[in-house]
């Protein structure tokens, strides 16, 4: 956000920035990427063209902010709840379930960023790698502790993320699906699959 004066912006424009990002989620999930533009932004915030200008230099600059707002928020929500879980198998299951029940309950914001992501050349979500380490050590300490068998981490990582990044996609297009069972399925398959392996005849002589 800019400002023409030094300093920390006030809550006011706190408030202006959050209201125009709210406007640019809502006029992409009603009209489109294509027909979004900073006018009919400003227009759904109940501002002007030259005030949301004056917040975000540009159009790129705001979905910017939608983008990383969702982000941001996910993280938040993810956190709070990973804190309160205690061993690692806790913990998988926690992050799979928060990372999916949380695109459920921000469907606009997230079939907005979709369509940004998919459409700019500018802006970025948060990189690759920068979601799979926590994961990957998350696995990483379950095999440690003796609560995981062998894996690859790095592959499970990148497998899960698979399935809640597809989940997006596949969540927005069948609003008719009953996302607790699919979000209870892909939690259970990935907790059988981190199990260490039954011990056999032949391991116990």
């Amino acid at each position: 956000m800019r400002s023409k004066e030094s300093g920390a912006p006030t809550r006011t424009q706190r408030a202006r920035h959050q209201d125009l990002i709210t406007a640019a989620i809502q006029v992409i999930t009603r009209d489109g990427y294509r027909a979004a533009s900073v006018d009919r932004i400003a227009r759904e915030a109940g501002t002007s063209k030259g005030t949301a200008l004056y917040h975000f230099s540009s159009k790129e600059e705001l979905y910017q902010a939608v983008v990383s707002a969702l982000f941001e928020t996910g993280a938040a929500y993810m956190a709070e709840r990973l804190l309160a879980a205690d061993t690692a198998t806790d913990k998988l299951r926690t992050y799979i379930e928060t990372n999916l029940r949380f695109i459920t309950l921000h469907p606009a914001h997230v079939g907005a960023t979709q369509q940004i992501l998919m459409n700019s050349d500018t802006v970025h979500a948060v990189q690759l790698d920068d979601a799979i380490a926590p994961l990957r050590r998350l696995l990483q300490s379950g095999q440690e502790n003796g609560e995981f068998g062998e894996f690859d981490p790095e592959v499970t990582a990148l497998s899960i993320r698979a399935i809640v990044d597809g989940a997006a996609s596949y969540f927005l297009a069948h609003p008719e699906l009953d996302h607790e069972h699919y979000i209870r399925e892909a939690a259970a398959l990935f907790l059988r699959a981190v199990q260490p392996a039954p011990l056999t005849s032949k391991d116990a002589s």
